[in-house]
């Protein structure tokens, strides 16, 4: 309870790594788990090395699907245009780039023991990134009905 933090039903799309370097910060004592997708890990991907460098450790799950899966059907011209769609990246190869430790899930069996070993590193001082390899949603959340 009262541990959750994050937006409601609009966010400035990045903002959970800088989110999460606070909320460290303000509670050294908690597990920190920030999840993002890859398109929200390409606006501020590079405050990794801010929690590396500051030395705060927390865990971002980047759930790596290739585009901007919220809005599936949408934004033709940013798809055809500007590939918003056809998002490519090694985020695990980012992250260690940066100083952070890296974890790639390509299972769903993989995760329990992934986020077993990042809660261990943030121990241990270390920023950690799990680059969590999923599909692009066919449709909206059943939930928006």
């Amino acid at each position: 309870p009262h541990s959750y933090i994050g937006w409601g039903k609009t966010t400035h799309l990045g903002f959970g790594i800088p989110l999460m370097i606070g909320a460290k910060l303000a509670h050294p004592d908690k597990f920190c788990l920030n999840m993002m997708g890859d398109g929200a890990f390409g606006m501020s991907g590079m405050d990794l090395e801010t929690s590396v460098r500051a030395q705060v450790p927390i865990t971002t799950v980047v759930l790596n699907n290739g585009g901007m899966a919220t809005y599936p059907g949408g934004f033709p011209t940013a798809r055809e245009r500007y590939g918003v769609s056809h998002m490519l990246g090694d985020y695990a190869a980012h992250a260690r780039a940066m100083g952070a430790e890296a974890i790639t899930v390509k299972l769903p069996g993989e995760m329990v023991q992934a986020l077993e070993s990042a809660k261990r590193l943030n121990a241990d001082g270390k920023t950690v990134l799990i680059d969590v390899h999923s599909n692009m949603e066919g449709r909206r959340s059943r939930w928006d009905r």
